[in-house]
């Protein structure tokens, strides 16, 4: 009964959380002053429509924590170490990603709000700063290896079907890439993840074998 309940909490908490996630990337070209080219990032952030989007994205990386511990407690028995190292890694990789929204949300509108501190992110001094620089880096690495290994462990367990560790696996990789490619690349990027991850929501609603 808990392990049903559980399954059933965890599974809708890592569907919600990817669609957020999904809406959050698919809005923000749309709801956001971006246009194709250059544009304004104080009067991006100033636009109502940011803190919105920020809290979506927030929501959705708070669910998807939930998500990934239910599935991992099925991992865990089997998955070894290297389970429990994908795990880690990928709940630090959303922290620090619920960190970085947590700036958007409450650091980034007042900033851009005074005219003696919105140089900091219109000129990019806030971006290009050394430690936030160290920050990123660091949550693009356990992005990484947290999604290698917990889709390694995700395929071999044989608990969940084998389509959804791919697509989550090569949907992470080119949203990751997205920013090099380009803005839909991203879209489509969380949408493979999204659709990965809802599979494994559809797997948690059913009772663990034995």
């Amino acid at each position: 009964m808990q392990d049903t309940v559980l399954g059933k909490s965890g599974g809708f908490a890592i569907i919600a959380g990817s669609i957020l996630l999904f809406v959050y990337s698919a809005l923000f070209t749309v709801l956001l002053p971006i246009g194709h080219g250059q544009y304004d990032f104080v009067q991006v952030v100033l636009n109502p429509n940011w803190t919105r989007l920020a809290l979506i994205a927030l929501l959705g990386i708070l669910l998807m924590m939930i998500g990934f511990y239910t599935v991992y407690e099925r991992l865990r028995v089997n998955g070894g170490l290297v389970a429990a190292l994908g795990f880690l890694f990928i709940e630090l990789a959303y922290l620090l990603q619920a960190c970085k929204v947590t700036w958007e949300l409450f650091v980034y509108p007042v900033l851009a709000t005074h005219t003696h501190s919105a140089f900091i992110l219109g000129d990019g001094i806030l971006k290009q700063d050394p430690a936030v620089t160290m920050f990123r880096t660091i949550s693009s690495l356990t992005i990484l290896i947290g999604i290698i290994l917990f889709c390694l462990s995700l395929y071999r367990s044989g608990k969940f079907p084998k389509t959804a560790a791919i697509l989550i696996f090569i949907g992470a990789l080119v949203y990751g890439l997205g920013p090099l490619l380009s803005l839909y690349a991203s879209i489509a990027g969380i949408l493979t993840l999204a659709i990965g991850c809802a599979m494994l929501g559809v797997r948690l609603f059913k009772p663990q074998a034995v």
